[in-house]
C-alpha cells in the first residue's frame, strides 16, 4: 500500500472528526438522496470540459458515499481492495496521467461523480484545480427561489462564456461582469473575449487567494467584480502582482462585504438622546475632541446644481440647519454639479485638503464615486443618501417613506368616491416598491375596494393628472420633490377638481434632523464605536416618523376628519403599534405572509420584489431589487428597469 494513500487516508479521517464534532454529515452527499422525485424537468448533455474541483460536490449514487470525507479524501482501510486501487491509480496520474474523463451530473452549479469516484479523489489530493469531465446537467424544475434565480441567471451567461469557474453569491452580477468588459449575455462570446475574461478570472483567483481570501465568505467571482469595480479602467492582466495584492489589501473590509448579504446592518432608530439641562452641546461635550476652536468641518456633494435641483436644495436646507444647530462646533461646506467622476475626485481631495472629516453624497447615484474615494482616504468618513449598500467604509442614510406613503393611501382612499386612485412611482429601486406597497394596503384599510392603478415616471411624457384621466382617476399621489412643468402645484397627494390640482398632502423629508441625528454620532463617538467591530458591517441609517425624519405637510382646506384620520395613523406609526407590513400580507400572485406573522424584517421591506394585490400595473420586465449605484453604473448594482427612465430623486 502506497504511502501516498496513508496521507490521504489521516487527511480523511482528520475531516471526519472535524465534520463529525460540528455536527455535518461527514460523508460525500449523494444527489440522488438530495433530489425528490419531480424535482427536475429533463437533462442536457453538454460534453467534455475541465470543470473546477472545489465545484465536485459529491457523487451521484449512495453506494460510494461512505468510501469518502466531504473533502473527497479516502476513509477505508489501507488493506481494503479500495485502497489498493486508488494507490494504483495515483501512480498512472503522476506517470502519464489520466486519459478518460470522469463523467458527472451537474446540478445547480455543483457536479456529481457518476464515474470516477476515486479519480477525483487523487487529483483532489494532488491540489489539481480542475479534473476533465463528461457533464450531464440536470435542469431544476422550480425557478422561484432565490438561488435557482441565480442559477438561471448562471444560465445565461454559461450561453455566452461556457465556463463554470466564475460563480456569483448575488442576483445581477452576471450581467454586471459582462458589462465590465464591454459586452452582454445575449450571444456567445467571440473565442478571443472569452479567453480574455478566464485569463483575467485565474490571474485574480491566484492572487486573491494569496491575499488570503479563501478565509472570506464571498466568492473569488464576488472579490473580482468588486475589484473590477474599483479599477474599471484597467485591464487587470496588464497590472503588477505586487499592486493587486496591495489593492486587495485596501479593498479587504469591502470584499467581506462582497458576498451574501447578511452583513448589512439596517439602523431603524437613533440612539436615545441623554436629557440634559445644560444646552444640546452639553449632551456629548464630554467625549468629543471638537469645539469652535477645533471643530467638525463636513462637506456635502449634490449631484446637480443647486440652481435647478430641488433635491440638492433640501439637502443643502439641512445642512444649514446643521450648521446653525451645533453653532461654531460644526463647519460645513457645500460642493454641487459633481456627477462627473473627475469632478467629484477634485472636490473630494480639496475638501480633504481643507480638513474635512466627514463627506456626505446627497444622491444614490454618486455612490460609486463615494466607494473609491473612501477607498482613497480611509481617515475620512463617508456617506451616501441611499439604502441598503453593502460597504463597509461607506455609510448609507435613506428613510422609511412608505410610512408616509401607507397614510396618504389611507388619505387618498378617503377622497376617492369610484374606488381608483392613481400612484406614480419613480426608476424602482431599494425601497421604492415598499412605499407603492405601503400606500396600497394603507388605502385598502380605508376602502376595501379600492385599486391603486400603478404607472411608472418617465421623461417627456404626460403628466400624471393626463395619464389618469382617460381612466377615470381623479386622485393620485405624483411625484414628491419636483412638480411637474406644466402645474407646479401636481406635487404629493392631490385631487382634480374641474382640471385643476386640489393639494391633500405631501410627504416631507426633514433633512435637518436626519443631519443632526448623524452628526451627533460623530461627534459623541458611536461611528468610531461601530467602526471598532471586529467584523466588518455595511451601515445603513434608516430612520422613520418615529425619528422625526419624515413627515406629512397637509393641506390647510384638510377637512377636520381627515386631519384626524391622518394623525391617529402618524401616531400609531410613531409609536409602533401600527406597522403596514405586519399580519397578513397579499401579493398580485397570492399570500405574502399569513394571518398573525410579525413584521417583515427590515431587510425585506426594502428589498421588496411584489406588488400588493390591489394594486394594477407591473414592476418593469427583468426587474430585481438591486443596488442604486447601477443607475450610474457603478457599484453593487445590475438594475433592469425594462426601459424605465428617470432619476431615482430629482
Amino acid at each position: 500500500m502506497s504511502e501516498e494513500y496513508r496521507k490521504a487516508l489521516r487527511r480523511g479521517e482528520r475531516d471526519l472528526r472535524r465534520d463529525a464534532s460540528a455536527g455535518i454529515y461527514p460523508y460525500l452527499p449523494a444527489l440522488d438522496s438530495v433530489l425528490a422525485p419531480g424535482d427536475t424537468v429533463g437533462e442536457v448533455r453538454l460534453g467534455t470540459m475541465e470543470i473546477p474541483l472545489d465545484m465536485v460536490a459529491g457523487t451521484r449514487t449512495e453506494g460510494r458515499q461512505r468510501s469518502f470525507s466531504r473533502t473527497f479524501m479516502p476513509v477505508l482501510a489501507p488493506t481494503t481492495e479500495f485502497a489498493a486501487k486508488w494507490s494504483n491509480l495515483y501512480t498512472i496520474q503522476t506517470t502519464e496521467g489520466f486519459r478518460d474523463p470522469v463523467k458527472v451530473y451537474e446540478y445547480m452549479h455543483r457536479f456529481y461523480v457518476q464515474e470516477g469516484n476515486k479519480r477525483t479523489s487523487v487529483m483532489r489530493y494532488l491540489g489539481a484545480y480542475s479534473i476533465e469531465a463528461e457533464v450531464t446537467r440536470l435542469l431544476p424544475r422550480q425557478w422561484d427561489a432565490p438561488e435557482r434565480r441565480l442559477y438561471g441567471e448562471f444560465l445565461e451567461f454559461w450561453r455566452a462564456v461556457p465556463t463554470y469557474d466564475i460563480e456569483f453569491s448575488r442576483e445581477g452580477s452576471y450581467r454586471r461582469l459582462a458589462a465590465l468588459f464591454g459586452r452582454d449575455l445575449g450571444s456567445p462570446w467571440p473565442d478571443e473575449a472569452v479567453r480574455e475574461l478566464t485569463s483575467t478570472y485565474q490571474y485574480f483567483r491566484s492572487l486573491y487567494q494569496r491575499a488570503g481570501g479563501s478565509h472570506l465568505d464571498a466568492t473569488c467571482g464576488d472579490a473580482l467584480l468588486a475589484y473590477l469595480s474599483y479599477f474599471p479602467d484597467e485591464r487587470l492582466l496588464d497590472t503588477p502582482p505586487s499592486i493587486v495584492v496591495e489593492r486587495l489589501g485596501r479593498l479587504w473590509s469591502e470584499l467581506a462585504l462582497a458576498g451574501p448579504r447578511e452583513d448589512v446592518v439596517l439602523v431603524s432608530e437613533p440612539e436615545a438622546e441623554p436629557t440634559s439641562h445644560g444646552g444640546v452641546l452639553s449632551r456629548f461635550s464630554y467625549r468629543t475632541p471638537y469645539s469652535p476652536a477645533n471643530p467638525l468641518r463636513l462637506a456635502f456633494l449634490y449631484e446637480r446644481s443647486l440652481a435647478t435641483s430641488s433635491w440638492a436644495r433640501a439637502h443643502d436646507a439641512g445642512r444649514l440647519e446643521v450648521e446653525k444647530r451645533f453653532g461654531g462646533t460644526v463647519q460645513t461646506v457645500a460642493y454641487d454639479d459633481c456627477s462627473s467622476p473627475d469632478d467629484f475626485t477634485a472636490v473630494v481631495d480639496a475638501a480633504v485638503e481643507q480638513g474635512v472629516r466627514a463627506v456626505f453624497t446627497c444622491s444614490p447615484t454618486l455612490m460609486a464615486s463615494t466607494a473609491k474615494a473612501a477607498i482613497t482616504h480611509p481617515e475620512v468618513h463617508f456617506l451616501n443618501c441611499s439604502c441598503n449598500l453593502p460597504h463597509s467604509r461607506v455609510r448609507s442614510y435613506y428613510g422609511r417613506m412608505y410610512e408616509a406613503k401607507f397614510v396618504t393611501g389611507a388619505l387618498a382612499a378617503s377622497f376617492a368616491t369610484n374606488h381608483r386612485v392613481g400612484y406614480q412611482a419613480n426608476v424602482p429601486m431599494f425601497g421604492s416598491v415598499a412605499e407603492i406597497n405601503a400606500f396600497a394596503i394603507g388605502a385598502a384599510l380605508v376602502d376595501p375596494k379600492v385599486k391603486v392603478r400603478l404607472v411608472w415616471s418617465t421623461r417627456g411624457g404626460d403628466s400624471l393628472y393626463h395619464r389618469m384621466a382617460n381612466e377615470g382617476v381623479t386622485v393620485m399621489s405624483g411625484s414628491d420633490v419636483t412638480a411637474p412643468w406644466d402645474d407646479p402645484l401636481a406635487l404629493g397627494l392631490y385631487k382634480m377638481v374641474n382640471g385643476r390640482v386640489h393639494n391633500l398632502a405631501l410627504p416631507v423629508w426633514n433633512w435637518g434632523r436626519y443631519y443632526e441625528l448623524i452628526v451627533q454620532g460623530l461627534l459623541n463617538g458611536s461611528w468610531q464605536d461601530a467602526d471598532d467591530a471586529a467584523r466588518p458591517q455595511a451601515v445603513s441609517y434608516w430612520y422613520g416618523m418615529s425619528s422625526g425624519v419624515i413627515g406629512l405637510s397637509l393641506s390647510d382646506d384638510l377637512p377636520y376628519y381627515s386631519r384626524k384620520l391622518v394623525d391617529q395613523l402618524t401616531h400609531g406609526i410613531e409609536r409602533g403599534v401600527l406597522d403596514p407590513f405586519a399580519g397578513e400580507l397579499r401579493s398580485q400572485t397570492g399570500v405574502v405572509q399569513p394571518a398573525g406573522s410579525p413584521r417583515l424584517r427590515e431587510l425585506d421591506v426594502v428589498s421588496m420584489d411584489w406588488l400588493n394585490d390591489n394594486v394594477e400595473g407591473i414592476l418593469p420586465a427583468n426587474w430585481h431589487p438591486v443596488d442604486e449605484t447601477s443607475l450610474a453604473g457603478g457599484l453593487g448594482g445590475g438594475l433592469s428597469a425594462g426601459g424605465v427612465t428617470g432619476e431615482a430623486r430629482p
